[in-house]
């Protein structure tokens, strides 16, 4: 079973650039831990300092491999150093396809 990663991410107003740099050098690192970038979207309209990313894993202990990644590994808190200047929240909930998706 294929499982999501939905990720909403509040930003403080004026990182959105500083995010964008720090998410291009964590998506490939998140993907060697088995979590695929399928899709980040950012406001056009609406409220400009929310982004919502959905996260692709094969494997459910994928989850956690990654999560733990970013907790222990001196590459990942060099890739995340700069967080907490950036978000104000980030909220995180696992999902899955509904039978009447594509």
């Amino acid at each position: 079973m294929t499982y999501y990663i939905h990720t909403k991410v509040s930003l403080k107003l004026g990182r959105l650039p500083a995010y964008h740099e720090m998410m291009a050098k964590l998506s490939p690192y998140m993907r060697r831990h088995g979590w695929k970038l399928v899709m980040a979207l950012e406001p056009f309209i609406s409220e400009f300092t929310e982004l919502v990313h959905i996260w692709e894993v094969d494997e459910f202990g994928d989850i956690e491999k990654g999560l733990r990644a970013c907790r222990t590994d001196p590459e990942a808190h060099a890739l995340l150093a700069p967080m907490p200047e950036l978000l104000h929240d980030e909220a995180l909930k696992i999902m899955v396809k509904t039978p009447y998706s594509g």
